[in-house]
């Protein structure tokens, strides 16, 4: 397995990782380093181009300021792996306000907020459907939202997308 020393730490990456876990593990230690959280990776294709978006956090919230500070290092690192190299942009920033909540831990750090849940209709029409997170099943895929109506639950899998809500 490649090894990469990444600021002083020694990781592996398993040749078997998608692109967005390999730069997850190449990117952690920069960003625990920095004191900062690492929400989310994803990798996306818009139009012709591929994004690599590393989503970092901090109690309280950050500005584009400690996004730069760890940007060049991020991009440093990434530079250097060898299952990078469909990259045409890489994005560091913030989750937002409204993050997308699409990893187990992501669920678990937004237990008991309220979350907004977009699906499809029976034409295909999207609809948002709005709670606060009552339940989180990893093992069945499933997650409670809790409303004045009482409680739904719905298959993370039959839902658009799932984000935390104001």
């Amino acid at each position: 397995m490649p090894e990469e020393v990444c600021e002083g730490v020694l990781f592996t990456a398993k040749k078997d990782s998608s692109i967005e876990e390999r730069a997850r593990a190449a990117v952690m230690p920069i960003i625990e380093k920095s004191g900062l959280t690492l929400w989310d990776v994803c990798f996306e294709k818009e139009g012709a181009m591929w994004y690599l978006r590393v989503l970092v956090d901090r109690e309280g919230g950050l500005d584009s300021d400690e996004c730069e500070v760890v940007s060049k290092p991020i991009n440093d690192i990434l530079d250097k792996q060898d299952f990078i190299k469909s990259v045409d942009i890489l994005e560091v920033g913030s989750p937002g306000l409204t993050k997308k909540l699409r990893r187990p831990e992501h669920f678990r750090a937004c237990m008991g907020e309220p979350v907004r849940v977009t699906r499809r209709g029976e034409k295909g029409k999207e609809f948002s459907v709005y709670g606060t997170l009552a339940a989180y099943d990893e093992e069945n895929g499933t997650i409670t939202l809790e409303d004045d109506n009482g409680k739904t639950e719905f298959s993370i899998a039959e839902c658009v997308k799932i984000n935390s809500d104001l």
